[in-house]
């Protein structure tokens, strides 16, 4: 306890000791609030919301909530079966949540046959009908995909994907972790146990792709 005390007593001495041109530059290395370049990035500006940007209908057969990629499918879908009376409600913009800042990945296979036929639906939609429909570019590219096995167990779960693929004509193979080097050099391979290559899988622009799924249903007469 002594010990601790001369020391506690040291520790006070040499912070008395300190000019003051030492503690005004440690104080100089804080970063105000003021200072930060990028606050109204961080922080939700205050913002006075005068109403809807269009006039609301007294009624409607469907009201959609949300204008994400889920929103704005389900709006153009309604709309390409006939139904005109389709209104869709965003408290902001379109893909304000959490749509914009996705990565845009769209895979074919999943273990389930309703996800692949869904998936197959989706990807000809983006990549085809709608550019067709609006002459607007969705952001697709086809860059293909690997899903990546480090044990044997998941390179069987591949192969079972592979088999499920090819009832809907999913083209895929199965890589050797020398075939994956070949296809993409810059993997490392080291703790690799292979993957399964999908050619056609590929990505799009998430805002892109709803702002063309948006103005397609517009056309067809949805709000």
């Amino acid at each position: 306890m002594a010990f601790l005390g001369s020391a506690a007593r040291r520790l006070v001495s040499v912070r008395s000791t300190l000019t003051p041109l030492c503690r005004t530059s440690s104080r100089s290395y804080s970063t105000t609030e003021k200072s930060v370049p990028y606050e109204k990035t961080l922080k939700q500006e205050e913002r006075s919301f005068s109403g809807p940007t269009k006039p609301l209908p007294r009624s409607a057969d469907v009201v959609v909530i949300g204008g994400g990629s889920i929103g704005c499918q389900t709006v153009y879908h309604l709309a390409k079966m006939g139904m005109t009376d389709v209104v869709l409600l965003e408290r902001d913009r379109l893909t304000a949540g959490t749509t914009w800042h996705t990565a845009g990945l769209l895979w074919q296979l999943r273990p389930s046959d309703v996800e692949v036929e869904l998936l197959a639906h989706t990807r000809n939609v983006i990549s085809k009908d709608l550019e067709e429909e609006t002459g607007l570019h969705t952001g697709w590219i086809q860059n293909g995909g690997l899903f990546i096995a480090s044990n044997k167990q998941r390179l069987d779960e591949y192969k079972r994907l592979m088999s499920l693929g090819k009832v809907y004509g999913i083209e895929s193979y199965v890589l050797s972790p020398a075939e994956t080097k070949d296809l993409y050099p810059l993997m490392n391979i080291d703790d690799l146990y292979g993957t399964l290559y999908v050619p056609k899988d590929g990505t799009m622009d998430p805002a892109g792709t709803c702002t063309t799924l948006s103005r397609a249903a517009s056309a067809r007469g949805a709000t």
